[in-house]
């Protein structure tokens, strides 16, 4: 995708950004992890609600878009796989839609820029903290460094057209809130979710306080379920799984399609995350959780909504933020004990 930049730069060479005021059609992005999409869903809600006459489109990965099918606050859905085809279908498909404005909630540059730019919209808003950005003068919105929820600074992007309600709740397709349940845990013992990992190594709670917290709960009587899907998770659950030998722990790290998931969550009397995108599902289903923060701030990315549901651990662990991503430490979340998340636990439960 790097020989889209210098095609970016021409293109963007000859566009010139200027708002006419209109809504139009519109085209919402939010193509990149599942909690971030559902984090971006206050937004839809809001458009929809205070401009029910215009057609709204949503493009979301293709691996989460089944957590949105029959979504009834979008008209349609556009599923992003971020090949070359789907972004020239994605261009083609905007200009036989005739989309007016796109708002880029959460999305990927360059290809993002790239069909945004071909796609004809008139304009074009972006959820950005760079002010320094290659491309701000594209975006008809300035960066957003105000400290406040994420939530809001989506739905910040929407406020330029002036909606007369705001929504800033999560949801999902609303059949997995209706359709019968799946017994999928055949405990009568509490039973108690561990999400094992984040995309980001810096924001994980290490695997050996996950062993060691699992212990404490087994004593307890609790039911384990472990969630997870990247390959790091898999290798985290190795060492659980090699660490404690117990009938009462159930692995479902890489066993778990995304429409499964609501229902699986619905039958935890607990979830216990990192910041990551499981947390913000949890809070779609009203699924009570405890989440660890210590890198990231439980005010910008935690619940927002039912917080007598949800609580939360908050170290500041700031400091690693200091080094690029792929160099920062898990030292701030080694501020979280396991003393601390075990007395939690037995509080809420």
């Amino acid at each position: 995708m790097k020989l889209l930049n210098p095609i970016n730069r021409l293109l963007f060479s000859f566009r010139k950004q200027k708002s006419d005021n209109k809504l139009g059609k519109v085209l919402v992005v939010s193509n990149t992890g599942f909690g971030d999409t559902i984090l971006s869903t206050p937004a839809i809600k809001s458009l929809r609600r205070s401009f029910p006459n215009e057609r709204l489109i949503f493009l979301v990965n293709k691996k989460f878009s089944a957590l949105f099918t029959n979504y009834k606050y979008v008209n349609t859905i556009w599923e992003y796989t971020g090949s070359y085809i789907n972004l020239f279908s994605i261009i083609f498909r905007c200009k036989n839609e005739k989309i007016h404005t796109i708002f880029l909630f959460h999305s990927n540059g360059p290809e993002d820029i790239f069909f945004s730019l071909l796609s004809g919209a008139k304009n074009i808003y972006k959820m950005t903290e760079n002010a320094n950005h290659e491309y701000r003068a594209l975006f008809l919105n300035s960066a957003n460094k105000k400290v406040q929820h994420h939530i809001e600074k989506k739905i910040d992007l929407i406020r330029f057209f002036k909606p007369k309600l705001i929504d800033t709740t999560l949801t999902i397709a609303a059949e997995f809130y209706f359709k019968q349940p799946v017994n999928y845990f055949t405990t009568n013992r509490k039973v108690i979710g561990i999400q094992l990992g984040t995309q980001d190594v810096y924001k994980i709670w290490p695997v050996e306080r996950v062993i060691r917290l699992s212990e404490l709960l087994l004593l307890k009587k609790y039911y384990l379920v472990f969630f997870g899907a990247t390959t790091l998770e898999l290798g985290m659950m190795k060492k659980v799984e090699n660490s404690i030998n117990s009938n009462n722990i159930l692995n479902l790290v890489g066993k778990t399609k995304i429409s499964e998931l609501p229902g699986k969550l619905k039958q935890l009397d607990l979830l216990v995350t990192n910041d990551t995108g499981i947390l913000h599902l949890a809070i779609a289903m009203k699924v009570k959780s405890l989440s660890l923060f210590s890198p990231t701030s439980s005010e910008e990315f935690g619940a927002y909504q039912d917080k007598e549901l949800h609580h939360s651990i908050q170290k500041d662990g700031f400091f690693v933020n200091t080094k690029p991503k792929k160099q920062r430490t898990q030292d701030g979340m080694q501020l979280i004990s396991v003393e601390e998340v075990f007395s939690k636990i037995q509080e809420v439960v």
